[in-house]
């Protein structure tokens, strides 16, 4: 199976799809739908059992919000990071000034709709640095539910300078390596043009 992609950002750190993202791609595109994008009722975690170790499953931000709230990270993240960081808003991980582009990124994902490609060096508050590997597709809301973002990260190999991350469990740097992937409405222009 291959993917479309649009090459959003430089990357100075490049790296091959992993085979575990593509399984996770060829997993999400397997779910039952009636459009593009499934609905979070057709994830069944007991059929995803090879990723839940690591996967992060987000609300996915409507317009108006201001944070990513996280409703689930797997055990291999919690190892990680070496606490669970389930309720908290993945923003609070991220230096402010990525914000914006974290944000606008996660609502592209379920409005245009697409998929998310990224490698980015995590550094955790345990003085431990890596490159982590993300891949994420859209799950529309069903009755009384809020859409969600389902993401698997996956280490990568490769030397990453450590910082610090003082009083916080994660810092994430922005991606070395993003690019959307397409689920059949093609990729968004990125970044967005500014409004006139």
């Amino acid at each position: 199976m291959t993917s479309t992609f649009a090459k959003s950002v430089p990357a100075p750190f490049v790296v091959e799809r992993s085979a575990e993202s593509l399984a996770f791609e060829a997993h999400w595109r397997n779910l039952p739908k009636t459009g593009l994008v499934p609905e979070r009722v057709q994830f069944k975690p007991e059929k995803a059992a090879r990723f839940l170790r690591n996967l992060v499953l987000v609300e996915a931000p409507d317009a108006d919000a201001t944070r990513v709230n996280i409703r689930l990270a797997g055990s291999g993240v919690q190892e990680r990071m070496h606490r669970d960081i389930t309720g908290h808003d993945y923003l609070d991980f991220l230096p402010k000034p990525y914000h914006d582009g974290a944000l606008a990124s996660a609502k592209l994902m379920l409005s245009y709709p697409c998929g998310l490609w990224q490698v980015m060096a995590v550094h955790y508050e345990r003085g431990y640095s890596q490159n982590v590997e993300i891949t994420a597709f859209p799950l529309i809301a069903g009755e009384g539910s809020a859409p969600l973002l389902v993401i698997v990260m996956i280490p990568v190999a490769g030397l990453v300078k450590a910082h610090p991350s003082p009083g916080k469990v994660m810092v994430a740097d922005t991606a070395s390596t993003f690019e959307f992937i397409d689920i059949g409405a093609g990729v968004p222009v990125w970044p967005i043009p500014p409004q006139a």
